[in-house]
């Protein structure tokens, strides 16, 4: 059977599995304001009989009929049980009175702040504000030095700017949406994690392998969405300042006002500075950039009285960096005479929106439509490299969403667009694209509220550029027994590589940019990466001398179908991109235990070991810069005064370097770099009105790496380096 036949079958299905012989209502109750709130674990029975069902989480009840009588109890516990006579096949709302006050019960419990989802049939770690307290600073990318599942590296040692890994694979085969719209992708590929301020972040949801088809085809090695503070949990107003021992300083304010009873709106404004010289090695090249940032986001958010919400919005960001070595004059011709120089000035403007609607009586049938508009400009040199980008980007998805017969099948489906415009030019080169990406997606979600979900999705897009784009994914959860829970992936996912803004590091060296291989006329003359993805993962709550815990252990291997390669082994001299040549894999095992050590002391302490393996010219070699093995540890206390202490240790194993054996013996580099650990502390304090003071310190062993660039004396000869 054909794809398209497929999903007609499967589209055609959801208006024809309804079942006439039952009786399908919702059991909610209304607030204090008014408003309907589902009651879960209600009880719907049929007087005199044993036939009944308990609601789920959304209210929600289907049971079936019968000759006995026409009479429908409902009850629930602390409130006035109701009796309904049954006629016809109409759909059913019933709403419940409380019975009586009931006296105020606590019930506490321990969760760790960063854990999985346990309810998620996706294998999905949830990071909330409390974990991103524990790192105080400063953007998304320092958002993750508290999470072992996400690695954070920098990509060379004159822009200063950090990259995720996962799964042992580069940041950008990983899908990193804001509110599950596109975010950090294509130009923004390798800056784009220092655009979130960590302050904006009301919290983070990081998938590991494929995540679902509903948000599109491009994630490979997982899914990060982030999701920024809007009125319904914003402060009306919230300030933070921020300044380090090297001159870095930021503040960040959010606003939230409500306008009528329907309307409310926050802003969020970001401003950050570093304007300081600092060579802590004395090699002549400034340890980090001078940069400044200034970043905005304006959102307004409707709720209506008939199942209606929206929200739209825009951002702007404007960011400026300029590094290379401290002698460097702007204001002079950039030639060999004038000091080496890096500048990356970036300009960034967003309009989004969401419109949604959920069905009255039907809270499990909803549809929801989601846009935004992108326009990112892009102006850098790299000593005598020049490369200019502009990225025009247009997104639109619609969603629809109910049951299949009973709330145990839901499915969703919907269509999507994007567009993309590139116009890069890396000297004299110009690399111009258009894509064009309209697709249909279709998942199917069982869950029989117990011990069983299983979600399996397929989506096809039409790439202008590419054609044809098939998207098959699965996902299973079992729970075997309560505190055990046993989830499993498989699926695929496609990319377009934008090689150059990815891998921009090579530009801060004197490496000649090579292209070979190459297969087709357009973008870049690669085609796109392919690759399958297949995850296992195992969560076991325990209970040790009294005090709860969580092991995870999970396993993920990645291979490629094609891929474009960046060879810096072949030549020292030289940066080659080429198709793949043989295989590429990643395996990834990671084993976690999250515990409570003792009363208000959490403990979290990781494993992984990764083997990443490409074939280069030369043969199948481990990938560069990725270190096979890593630990973590991190330990959180809280009094009862409102203190709070944080400490996190890592350990890095040895990283293959590229091969640089062609280069005179001074400017050669060891094949492995050594192992070595870092410690980061924090310590804050919470006062009663609202305010929190912290002070920490990041690499408190003060570690450093020897000789970071090469030929740093000699920056406009070919051995110079700084990647």
């Amino acid at each position: 059977m054909k794809l398209k036949q497929l999903l007609f079958l499967l589209l055609f299905s959801t208006t024809s599995l309804y079942a006439q012989d039952k009786v399908l209502g919702v059991v909610i109750e209304e607030d204090v304001n008014g408003k309907e709130v589902p009651l879960p674990g209600a009880n719907v029975y049929w007087l005199g009989t044993t036939q009944g069902v308990v609601t789920a989480g959304n209210g929600v009840f289907l049971l079936p009929k019968t000759t006995e009588t026409n009479q429908l109890v409902v009850s629930y516990v602390g409130y006035k049980s109701d009796t309904l006579t049954v006629d016809g096949d109409s759909n059913l709302k019933v709403i419940l009175e409380p019975d009586s006050e009931l006296e105020e019960v606590t019930i506490e419990g321990w969760k760790p702040s960063s854990g999985v989802d346990y309810l998620k049939g996706i294998n999905t770690i949830e990071m909330s504000e409390d974990e991103l307290f524990k790192a105080a600073c400063c953007n998304l990318s320092e958002s993750f030095e508290t999470n072992p599942s996400v690695d954070v590296s920098f990509t060379d040692a004159v822009t200063g700017t950090k990259q995720i890994q996962m799964l042992g694979l580069a940041g950008s085969n990983t899908m990193i949406s804001v509110e599950n719209m596109p975010g950090i992708r294509g130009l923004a590929s390798n800056y784009g994690l220092s655009y979130i301020p960590g302050t904006w972040i009301n919290s983070i949801q990081v998938t590991k392998g494929v995540g679902s088809v509903v948000n599109g085809h491009e994630s490979i090695a997982g899914h990060i969405n982030v999701e920024l503070k809007k009125p319904q949990d914003s402060e009306k107003l919230f300030l933070n300042g921020y300044v380090n021992q090297s001159g870095r300083s930021e503040l960040n304010v959010v606003t939230t006002q409500m306008v009528g009873k329907k309307w409310a709106t926050t802003t969020l404004l970001h401003g950050s500075v570093r304007p300081f010289e600092n060579d802590m090695n004395d090699d002549g090249f400034l340890d980090f950039p001078r940069s400044n940032q200034v970043n905005f986001v304006n959102r307004w958010i409707y709720k209506g009285d008939k199942g209606w919400i929206g929200q739209f919005g825009v951002k702007a960001m404007t960011d400026n960096k300029l590094g290379g070595e401290v002698a460097f004059n702007e204001d002079q011709p950039r030639t060999t005479n004038n000091p080496y120089g890096v500048n990356i000035e970036t300009n960034r403007y967003e309009g989004f929106g969401k419109l949604g609607y959920v069905f009255e009586g039907t809270p499990y049938k909803s549809f929801g439509f989601q846009f935004s508009a992108i326009k990112h400009e892009q102006d850098s040199y790299f000593g005598l490299n020049d490369y200019n980008a502009d990225q025009n980007t247009i997104y639109g998805n619609f969603i629809f969403q109910s049951i299949l017969g009973n709330t145990s099948h839901k499915f969703k489906t919907g269509i999507s667009y994007i567009y993309d415009s590139y116009d890069e030019q890396l000297n004299t080169l110009d690399f111009d694209r258009e894509e064009h990406v309209p697709g249909v997606f279709y998942e199917y979600t069982y869950d029989n509220l117990d011990d069983l979900t299983i979600i399996a999705g397929v989506r096809l897009d039409y790439n202008s550029l590419f054609g044809e784009i098939i998207t098959p994914r699965l996902h299973v959860r079992y729970n075997p027994w309560d505190a055990t829970t046993i989830r499993l992936s498989g699926g695929r996912g496609t990319r377009t590589a934008n090689i150059i803004a990815e891998n921009t590091s090579v530009l801060a060296s004197s490496r000649s940019v090579r292209f070979e291989n190459q297969q087709i006329n357009d973008a870049y003359g690669y085609v796109q990466d392919k690759a399958w993805n297949f995850g296992a993962n195992l969560t076991q709550d325990f209970r040790l001398n009294y005090k709860e815990g969580v092991l995870n252990l999970d396993f993920y291997h990645t291979r490629f179908d094609d891929q474009v390669i960046l060879d810096l082994d072949r030549n020292a001299q030289e940066a080659v991109f080429t198709s793949m040549l043989g295989d590429s894999y990643a395996n990834s095992i990671q084993a976690q235990v999250d515990y409570e050590l003792v009363r208000n002391l959490d403990i979290r302490m990781a494993y992984r070991w990764l083997d990443v393996q490409v074939d280069y010219t030369s043969g199948q070699l481990q990938k560069p810069l990725v270190p096979k093995n890593r630990a973590f540890f991190n330990a959180e206390y809280k009094t009862k005064s409102n203190w709070a202490f944080d400490y996190t240790l890592q350990w890095t194993g040895e990283q293959r370097i590229p091969n640089t054996t062609e280069n005179p013996e001074q400017y050669q580099a060891e094949s492995f770099s050594p192992d070595f650990i870092t410690m980061n502390a924090q310590i804050t304090k919470s006062f009663n009105k609202g305010w929190d003071v912290y002070v920490g310190v990041e690499n408190a062993a003060n570690y450093t790496q020897d000789d970071p660039i090469l030929a740093s004396a000699e920056p406009f000869s070919p051995y110079f380096d700084s990647s």
